[in-house]
């Protein structure tokens, strides 16, 4: 065989060894099977069909989501913090494994964001700070992947909103932004039926990016066409969503107005939820606390 030939060959071999595996018609109806599980946060269900599968990103991205979730059920139920820290590294290998199968897919870089964020907020304030950038362009990744992934605008936000602005990237108005197109992307999943029902941590936490910003309403004046001209400057999606409360329609108030508003519709709709998930609660006391501190 010639020299040419060979390096064919090997060429083609390692272009089949890298191709995401395909997953059969069964396989597919069994992952929407798991993926109503974790929708209603059962997350040792879930694995267990998933332990089913061959390895694939699909697979691999839903390990890492039921173990982040399995994480937060473990930290409700007052888990040490070398427990959850194990989790939460586990939930990352996953990710990692989703990415190495396939790195054409947001959902990975998704998740590995995830769970480096628990782990960060289990280790304390400086480790969370030290891999904030990570995070960050794990989900910068995503969103230039799919520049409608809602969930990676929305853990972004809550970057942007944490992380101080002196000594790191952190940056309010950004927050407000991500967190605006987060909502909206999540309500047209809703509305064409994608997802089941809205998530309220999205409202929640939009709520608590306004509160953080603080601007009054003769502020918020000031800046707002600022803030539209960068939107119709901007020459990617992720500039887009920096910039997202440009391009929207919205009556000037305050930025406390406006999050007393929304979380108290949150709230009216989180109480009247007959058997709330573990979750849902979680945002309720959240909310509830939001508002009594406006």
């Amino acid at each position: 065989m010639t020299r040419q030939r060979v390096t064919l060959v090997i060429a083609l071999v390692v272009a089949v060894l890298v191709l995401p595996v395909a997953l059969s018609a069964q396989d597919a109806d069994l992952l929407e099977r798991v993926d109503a599980l974790l929708e209603e946060e059962k997350p040792e269900e879930a694995l267990a069909l998933i332990d089913r599968f061959r390895g694939s990103a699909d697979v691999y991205w839903r390990r890492a989501q039921a173990t982040l979730i399995i994480g937060d059920q473990r930290k409700d139920a007052g888990a040490p913090d070398s427990e959850l820290l194990d989790i939460f590294a586990r939930g990352e290998a996953f990710a990692d494994q989703a990415i190495a199968a396939d790195p054409r897919r947001p959902e990975g870089y998704y998740w590995k964001s995830a769970n480096i964020g628990r782990w960060g907020q289990t280790r304390g304030v400086l480790n969370s700070l030290f891999r904030a950038p990570d995070m960050r362009d794990l989900l910068e990744q995503a969103i230039a992947i799919d520049p409608d992934h809602g969930d990676s605008y929305f853990v972004l936000a809550q970057l942007y909103a944490k992380v101080p602005g002196v000594i790191s990237f952190g940056n309010n108005a950004y927050a407000v932004s991500l967190g605006w197109k987060a909502v909206h992307l999540m309500e047209a999943e809703v509305a064409s039926g994608e997802r089941d029902k809205p998530i309220e941590a999205y409202y929640v936490e939009l709520g608590s990016h306004l509160i953080d910003r603080g601007w009054n309403e003769r502020r918020r004046s000031r800046n707002m066409s600022g803030i539209t001209r960068s939107y119709r400057s901007a020459s990617t999606a992720l500039e887009r969503g920096y910039y997202y409360e440009g391009s929207l329609a919205r009556p000037n108030r305050s930025d406390q107005a406006e999050a007393r508003e929304i979380l108290q519709a949150t709230i009216r709709r989180l109480e009247t939820i007959r058997n709330p998930l573990p979750s849902e609660s979680r945002r309720l006391q959240q909310a509830r606390e939001l508002l009594a501190g406006l």
